[in-house]
């Protein structure tokens, strides 16, 4: 258990920064971006066995967004930089090439079946993105309702 934990982080932190060193992310900020994107892989990797994987996306996108969110914030950085990490383990890249295969190859009935996962999977991704942002908006309205009602 503990080993796979250790080479699903490293092979993610490792293909993680590869994706952002070739889409030209800023050198300063590629270790903590890759840091938000292999913590959300591993959030989705332990969340996929006991739920199931669009659950499991979803949850990590709104935790990973989250976590992006408090990152920018703290190192004055967009939070698209950290999006992109977020969004490179999540997008259900194999999943949409096999369905091109399988529609080119004349297997239809299959073809659909996997257009809908990917579909959904996207779905999950974008509203588990905006969630996160959502819930941390709520989180400092609350937090500024209490400290107005402390000092009222």
């Amino acid at each position: 258990m503990i080993i796979t934990f250790l080479l699903q982080a490293i092979a993610s932190y490792i293909a993680i920064m590869a994706f952002l060193i070739v889409l030209n992310i800023q050198k300063q900020m590629l270790v903590p971006s890759a840091c938000v994107g292999m913590i959300t892989w591993l959030i989705y990797f332990f969340l996929k066995e006991p739920t199931n994987t669009v659950l499991a996306t979803f949850i990590a996108a709104v935790i990973g967004s989250s976590i992006s969110q408090i990152v920018s914030i703290k190192l004055r950085t967009p939070t698209i930089v950290f999006a992109i990490a977020i969004l490179s383990p999540l997008v259900p890249g194999y999943l949409s090439y096999r369905t091109t295969t399988l529609f080119v190859n004349g297997n239809y009935s299959q073809a659909i079946i996997s257009a809908t996962l990917v579909i959904i999977l996207a779905l999950a991704v974008s509203i588990g993105m905006a969630s996160g942002a959502i819930v941390l908006r709520i989180y400092r309205y609350m937090k500024k309702q209490r400290r107005y009602k402390l000092k009222g």
